[in-house]
């Protein structure tokens, strides 16, 4: 039961703050571009994406089966799970129309795999900095023996 409670909350805690950036995001976007307005259903598919990559989050990141694979086999997942759901979301916002044009789908992409190999190089600096970090202790530990 305690499993399922902790489901819940992190999928609510996920989902009103994914809402609540994109809110933040939409409005500065209204503001430059002079709209005023917003309608409920683009609203409503706002709020479907949140809940969705809120739950791909935490499938991914909050499993201990997956998580014992490792942080970029937990993104890896995420990708998988939440890249195909946002451009059909994207396309149902009317983000993307027909086939998207060429250089929209390079920016898109480019910014899905800069994300990835920014996540990948801070996973391995901090990797790296805690195998020292234990690596040193373990040293230590053993000097005292």
């Amino acid at each position: 039961m305690d499993k399922i409670k902790n489901l819940l909350k992190g999928l609510r805690d996920g989902t009103a703050y994914s809402f609540s950036w994109l809110m933040v995001c939409l409005i500065v976007v209204l503001i430059l571009s002079g709209n005023e307005t917003v309608s409920t259903l683009f609203l409503i598919k706002l709020f479907i994406i949140c809940v969705w990559g809120s739950l791909s989050f935490t499938i991914c990141f909050r499993n201990r089966w997956i998580e014992k694979k490792g942080f970029m086999f937990s993104l890896t997942c995420f990708y998988i799970l939440f890249i195909p759901v946002e451009i059909l979301m994207f396309y149902m916002m009317g983000l993307f129309k027909g086939n998207g044009s060429l250089g929209v789908w390079i920016v898109f992409f480019s910014i899905v795999i800069i994300l990835y190999i920014i996540s990948l190089i801070i996973d391995r600096l901090i990797m790296t900095r805690k195998a020292d970090i234990y690596t040193k202790k373990l040293s230590e530990y053993k000097s005292k023996e």
